[in-house]
């Protein structure tokens, strides 16, 4: 058959049965149920190749463009692992272990992290973390607007294997147990929360971490209900919430409250000049900006929904002002105030008013102002 004299309607015709063919056989072979599904049977190696190579492409072509930034935070490090060890470590155990064999039974089975950081860049590591992988049991992170979470764990997974050593002090599994005094409180709900925020003579673990003691009991009470609603986005503390009761929300709120703060959190000597401006913010506000005083509401004096900021950490209050910023902590009318307010902020008044809040004693802010800023 001379295919160049063909007719073009020929033509047509031929590729239209080629495609019915090639159709009818598809479905042939999907509804036979020939095709073996079970996870105890590899793919075909064909098939293997093609899933690898679509993921690896739609992994590479989607995180091209994401800016990284830098990971070498020892509290960012530590952030990220006490979220590995409350989220990751059920399917890819923690570094230097055996992946657990109920687990390993998945196809693909989840793989071994610690050598992550060398063979991808983080810009690929932190588009898994925060998309996760269709048709391999990974999830995506539970709020995607979560960019920070995200990135400290990130921060955890490029550093391996480096820090896979220290692992246990870094995830804060070294940790104090519940003391004596503690025994009111739901064990197994303040064992998970204590591996991060203060336990009776510790201190959080790193300043990527909010400090809860002393602040006002409802607040903490509300912060738990809001993390379970999802209307304050987390996706660390927002399946942690989620399983907890109502009473054992206001048991923890009510200890948390009750503890008495840690010394201040300041590593080196603040600049002056930064903590006179960020005194005259938290203050004064900024007026032209429609920037309110900071300590009109979070000195302590005002209503217990509010909570203290001094002595907070001081990397906590800038990630948490750029958060809302980013609309990220919008889903509370508290929420939706603050984002107001951070969107008027520029990234020098963060650093600024963060630095000076960090620098006051733990508790309410009560000293007056210094002279150069009346």
């Amino acid at each position: 058959m001379d295919l160049r004299n063909l007719h073009w309607t020929a033509v047509a015709k031929i590729v239209g049965v080629g495609a019915v063919l090639l159709v009818t056989a598809g479905v042939v072979f999907v509804w036979s149920g020939v095709y073996n599904v079970a996870a105890s049977k590899d793919h075909l190696r064909i098939t293997t190749w093609i899933l690898t190579l679509v993921r690896e492409r739609s992994i590479t072509n989607r995180s091209f463009t994401i800016e990284v930034p830098p990971l070498d935070d020892d509290g960012m490090i530590r952030l990220g692992a006490s979220h590995f060890e409350g989220a990751c470590v059920a399917c890819h155990n923690r570094p230097g272990e055996e992946i657990n064999p109920i687990v390993s039974g998945m196809l693909p089975p989840p793989p071994d992290l610690m050598d992550i950081g060398k063979r991808r860049p983080p810009e690929e590591i932190f588009w898994i973390v925060k998309h996760g992988l269709k048709y391999t049991g990974m999830p995506a992170w539970p709020n995607t607007r979560r960019d920070d979470e995200v990135w400290a764990v990130t921060a955890f997974l490029a550093s391996l294997p480096a820090t896979a050593g220290n692992y246990p002090d870094l995830a804060g599994l070294t940790r104090s147990q519940a003391s004596r005094d503690e025994g009111s409180v739901s064990g197994s709900a303040l064992t998970a929360c204590g591996r991060c925020h203060e336990r009776e003579g510790t201190g959080t673990n790193g300043d990527r971490i909010p400090r809860l003691a002393g602040l006002p009991e409802a607040y903490l009470l509300r912060s738990l209900q809001e993390y379970a609603k999802g209307t304050r986005a987390s996706g660390a503390m927002e399946p942690v919430a989620d399983l907890l009761s109502e009473d054992a929300m206001r048991e923890l709120a009510a200890h948390y409250s009750a503890l008495e703060p840690s010394a201040g959190n300041q590593s080196a000597p603040p600049d002056p000049e930064q903590l006179r401006r960020g005194e005259a913010i938290a203050r004064r506000g900024i007026a032209h900006q429609g920037v309110p005083a900071c300590l009109s509401c979070h000195s302590g004096r005002q209503s217990q929904q509010f909570p203290v900021l001094a002595g907070q950490h001081t990397e906590y209050i800038e990630e948490q002002i750029r958060l809302w910023r980013r609309g990220g902590r919008i889903g509370t009318p508290y929420g939706r105030i603050m984002t107001a307010v951070a969107g008027a902020l520029d990234e020098a008044q963060i650093e600024d008013v963060a630095a000076y809040l960090g620098s006051l004693p733990p508790g309410s802010a009560t000293a007056p102002m210094t002279e150069a800023n009346r």
